[in-house]
């Protein structure tokens, strides 16, 4: 439908003798029509995904015991708060409806209790990769990315990986 627009603006255009005008719109419209489709291809290779490395799992234990490990325990098994693995936390987070984004967000913008957003976006994450290593989610190649809009795609299962 674009394209025929397209033509027809072409055709009119060189009718008044702007050929220039429709090279021109030509340049505006067709990366247009063509973005969205391999936008959406690469969103759907790429949906539930979960990835992180294990060097990042390991960077992410070394700070889960400084800043989390007093309250959610050294095994996250929560001593005086939620724990972090096991059943409680597949039934809050491997729901199939959670990404790693919505878990991103809450320990982003509440942890470590008292202190919230006081860690790098990047140790984080790290953290988030020690967490899933410990429920069970495989570890890969890849670290896991900091972009909420990476993140976003990448939704929690109830079944490990």
């Amino acid at each position: 439908m674009v394209l025929r627009a397209v033509a027809h603006r072409r055709v009119v255009s060189r009718q008044r003798g702007g050929i220039g005008r429709a090279r021109v719109t030509l340049c505006f419209v067709a990366p247009l029509f063509f973005a969205p489709t391999s936008a959406v291809r690469g969103e759907a290779a790429n949906t539930n995904a979960i990835t992180y490395s294990e060097e990042q799992a390991l960077k992410g234990h070394d700070l889960y015991n400084e800043h989390c490990a007093s309250c959610h325990g050294a095994a996250l098994e929560g001593q005086g708060s939620l724990p972090l693995s096991g059943a409680t936390f597949k039934a809050r987070w491997a729901d199939d409806h959670h990404s790693v984004d919505d878990l991103f967000y809450i320990i982003r913008t509440l942890m470590p209790y008292g202190q919230p957003a006081t860690l790098s976006k990047h140790e984080y994450v790290d953290i988030i990769a020690y967490i899933l290593m410990v429920n069970g989610y495989p570890a890969g190649a890849e670290p896991l990315a900091s972009d909420p809009r990476i993140l976003r795609r990448m939704t929690i299962k109830g079944q490990q990986p």
